[in-house]
């Protein structure tokens, strides 16, 4: 597969997933200051890090 084929097929996924709305895998609820914060959060299926390690590593990133 050329790098022209695999960003056509990228675009071509990524329109499909905003065709047909999906479900968020979990959502947040913050209230600052009087203000309702509400976050979606969706993850890739396809990803090999668990949400553990991702959440690992934005604890580690707030640390420095």
């Amino acid at each position: 597969m050329t790098e022209n084929e695999k960003e056509q097929s990228s675009e071509k996924q990524t329109k499909e997933e905003r065709d047909t709305p999906r479900k968020p895998d979990g959502i947040l609820t913050k209230k600052i200051n009087g203000k309702t914060f509400v976050t979606e959060i969706y993850f890739n299926k396809n990803s090999k890090d668990t949400f553990q390690d991702k959440l690992l590593k934005v604890v580690q990133s707030e640390q420095k």
